[in-house]
């Protein structure tokens, strides 16, 4: 990895790009509940951000696979720095409504997909196989370095001096990153390869030739589609429960990065200690035990521990699914595969947050407000308990071979 300058460039303009969504992924949620208390519109400005992950992640994927993946991150950034620059101008210019809010997140939410498909699709290109744990390690360590400790911690001192500054230093960041872009060298794909690619050779893959990464898909999507329903309510629990302000909710979300970090650190040695299944149903158990208990406590001490322990196995969970599948993947595959599984888990995130929103406006009129913002973190601590133990029996009685099918395991009782 020393000396293989590609992936450098990549990780810098990781670094750069993560530590500008950092700072506007935690400005726009609040700046949100300064346009409206509603907990539905609220869920809608934050789903604005990730529904073109449901939208655009299969065609993106398919897209990979076709034309030059440098020029799908140089347009990833150039149109989110577009519309950071239209959104800082509506909020000095006090025109921003909850309307255009949810447009600006939309746009920002399509350069994420662009930018982050194309960084992991590219990575095995320039990545041998045998190294892509710790390559993988490393760029989620650089996104969770700048984006949840730094980015949140930032954004929420800036908030504070003006809620446009996050929108503004998130321009300039990008602009250092598109520099390191510039500077990186990709394999071409052959002119020859264009009319073959077809987008149901990525779901054949999938769930037909692979029945582990199919349940990892199935489950995978249950998973984000649940947590992406805690996420949208954050900000009311914050809020509302545990009454921080904007610069101790950026400390509260940086100190649960700081077990995302440990995990990203060590995933290398877990890996080599613990087979995939083990590592699967272990950081789903005990997401859903920290989790779900988040929605139990007051103590904010107590809930930033619960978020570090969860978020430790959140990276277990993520890079023990993206290094098995760019593993077992044709290089040739890897944009419609990875464009598959992104829309049953990304593409999941709008439709869990706006869940989360919908569940909040729903219980209230039967229960507190507060334990109806409560009451998402305590759905999904149960439902992953659940899917663990599920998962369990599935590995005791089918033997789900990791490079394709399954047989079913008779132990003679």
């Amino acid at each position: 990895m020393g000396k293989n300058k590609n992936f450098h460039y990549l990780l810098v303009a990781v670094l750069f790009s993560t530590l500008g969504d950092g700072i506007t992924l935690i400005a726009i949620p609040w700046l949100s509940t300064n346009l409206t208390e509603n907990a539905f519109m609220i869920s809608v400005v934050s789903a604005s951000l990730t529904i073109p992950w449901l939208l655009f992640s299969l065609h993106t994927g398919l897209l990979l696979d076709k034309v030059d993946r440098k020029l799908i991150i140089w347009i990833s950034i150039y149109l989110r720095i577009t519309t950071l620059i239209v959104l800082t101008v509506l909020i000095i210019t006090n025109t921003i409504t909850i309307l255009l809010l949810i447009i600006c997140g939309f746009l920002i939410g399509c350069s994420k997909v662009l930018f982050d498909s194309s960084a992991q699709t590219v990575t095995p290109d320039i990545v041998p196989k045998e190294n892509l744990e710790k390559a993988n390690g490393m760029i989620v360590t650089a996104r969770l370095t700048m984006s949840d400790v730094l980015g949140r911690a930032c954004g929420g001192l800036l908030i504070a001096i003006s809620i446009w500054t996050p929108f503004l230093l998130d321009t300039i960041l990008l602009c250092l990153a598109s520099l390191f872009i510039f500077k990186m060298k990709l394999p071409e794909i052959g002119k020859e390869d264009f009319k073959k690619v077809k987008l149901k050779e990525g779901f054949t893959f999938i769930f037909k030739d692979h029945s582990l990464l199919m349940l990892m898909v199935v489950i995978g999507a249950f998973v984000t589609l649940l947590f992406s329903s805690t996420l949208s309510t954050q900000v009311l629990l914050v809020r509302e429960v545990l009454e921080l302000s904007s610069f101790e909710f950026g400390v509260l979300i940086s100190f649960s990065t700081l077990g995302s970090l440990l995990a990203s650190n060590t995933i290398s040695l877990f890996s080599s200690k613990f087979a995939l299944k083990t590592q699967l149903v272990v950081s789903l158990f005990v997401m859903g035990l920290c989790f779900g208990a988040v929605g139990l406590f007051y103590n904010k001490f107590i809930v930033a521990g619960l978020y570090f322990i969860g978020s430790y196995f959140i990276i277990i969970w993520n890079i023990a699914n993206l290094s098995y599948r760019q593993r077992i993947t044709p290089k040739h595959l890897l944009g419609r595969v990875g464009g598959v599984i992104r829309f049953f888990s990304l593409g999941f995130t709008p439709i869990g947050m706006i869940l989360g929103g919908s569940l909040v406006v729903w219980l209230e009129p039967f229960i507190s407000r507060v334990w109806a913002i409560r009451f998402p973190n305590l759905l999904l601590g149960a439902i992953f308990v659940g899917l663990s133990l599920m998962m369990i029996v599935l590995f005791r009685f089918y033997s789900f071979n990791e490079s394709g099918s399954t047989e079913y395991v008779n132990d003679g009782n």
